[in-house]
């Protein structure tokens, strides 16, 4: 048996990106790796919460697509996915929409044709309008007596503002305000197949991918020319806002701030200290609030980017009793890193932590695919090496300027609910 040297260099896999232009513009990502014949198709368009002209319409317009088309109802759409075996997902990235189709490579000359009608000759019927529409009013009533719903609906409101894509909230009023000519100017000016990422994803042959090339390379482009975004946003609030909530047993609690995308300078130092102080299972949130206080059974940190802009948050739920103690020790924990540079064991310990979480990445097909879906937005292999490489090199002086740069108290908004 070979031993491995404990301190062995190790080097995280490099993903392939392998880019097919096809006829339209559409850009094709093909994954190919195991063999399970099952496939995932996943169609991604820059479709989000930035070029709707209504609040809301983006979403609508994703979940509405499957509503029919000019010769299927929803009822026939989904029966003709069902009888193949085949399931579709719509997922939404806040600035893009994912349409996803998981079939057996045998039925998929089958489902194909379906999937193209649906995307190409939505109907967006009046019926399915009213049903997506009062099943989003419902949910809204339900969201609204949540406590961890309201302390997040109010911490983005207060970081961009209620008129910026990524700050408002939706209403009774925005949701009924969604016309069927909303649907279709949104899906015509934004699911133009010209601007559409392609991942096929699983164990397929030559002649599926030629398949799939074909089929999604003669779809029609609208011809329609997209206008470069143009978003002004509001001040962020910072500050304490407490939302009493007498029937709740817990608090909720949010701390943070705006920040900034992935090509921010900072970025890289900013994603190495959100994984010391919240980002992961034994950082230092999780182990003074909830192994060494007993204040609250999940703590964590996040640090969010989109295509315009980004935020870091600290969010947990505890007794509303030791509201005030939890808020305390999550002050002191920032004070920490300001105050006091990460010891050499423990950034060589986080460092080996993200590095090793990167090979969750190449486990199997469809998490490798998810990784090729984020390269392609994200700065491609370059952009990932650049974070590998950035992650190696960070210094505990590069951890402890960005923590006094960015997590003072002064410029931290704080929502408690209950």
């Amino acid at each position: 048996m070979t031993s491995i040297p404990i301190n062995a260099s190790y080097s995280s896999p490099v993903p392939e990106l392998i880019k097919i232009e096809l006829p339209n513009g559409a850009e094709l990502y093909p994954v190919r790796r195991g063999t399970v014949p099952a496939l995932k198709l996943e169609l991604m368009f820059p479709a989000g919460r930035p070029y709707e002209k209504k609040n809301g319409l983006a979403s609508a317009t994703l979940q509405l697509i499957k509503g029919g088309t000019q010769k299927k109802s929803a009822t026939r759409l989904a029966e003709g996915f069902d009888l193949w075996g085949s399931s579709l997902t719509f997922d939404f990235y806040v600035d893009n929409c994912g349409i996803k189709l998981f079939v057996l490579e045998k039925y998929l000359p089958k489902v194909l044709p379906l999937f193209c009608e649906m995307l190409t000759t939505p109907s967006f019927p009046a019926t399915e309008l009213k049903l997506y529409q009062r099943q989003q009013k419902e949910k809204l009533r339900s969201d609204e007596s949540r406590g961890d719903v309201i302390a997040y609906r109010t911490f983005t409101e207060q970081l961009y503002g209620s008129r910026h894509p990524y700050g408002y909230n939706s209403t009774v009023e925005s949701i009924d305000a969604i016309t069927r000519e909303d649907l279709f100017i949104h899906y015509h000016h934004n699911y133009d197949i010209k601007d559409c990422k392609v991942f096929l994803s699983g164990s397929f042959s030559d002649e599926t991918l030629a398949l799939v090339s074909k089929a999604l390379g003669s779809l029609p482009i609208s011809g329609n020319k997209r206008t470069k975004l143009k978003i002004k946003t509001a001040s962020s609030k910072s500050g304490d806002i407490h939302i009493p909530k007498e029937d709740a047993v817990q608090s909720s609690i949010r701390i943070g701030r705006r920040l900034f995308t992935r090509q921010h300078p900072d970025y890289i130092a900013m994603y190495v200290l959100n994984t010391i102080l919240g980002g992961y299972y034994g950082s230092r949130l999780m182990q003074n609030l909830r192994e060494k206080k007993g204040l609250t059974y999940h703590i964590y940190s996040s640090l969010d980017t989109f295509l315009l802009d980004g935020y870091f948050l600290i969010s947990t739920e505890v007794d509303k009793s030791r509201k005030d103690l939890a808020i305390k020790e999550i002050y002191r924990e920032l004070i920490r890193l300001q105050e006091k540079k990460v010891s050499s064991a423990e950034l060589k310990t986080i460092k080996s932590y993200l590095k090793g979480s990167f090979l969750n990445y190449f486990e199997n097909v469809l998490a490798q695919s998810e990784l090729i879906r984020s390269l392609t937005v994200e700065g491609g292999v370059a952009g990932y090496l650049h974070l590998l490489k950035g992650i190696d090199e960070i210094t505990a002086d590069e951890l402890q300027h960005v923590a006094l740069k960015y997590l003072c108290k002064d410029d931290l908004t704080l929502i408690s609910v209950g």
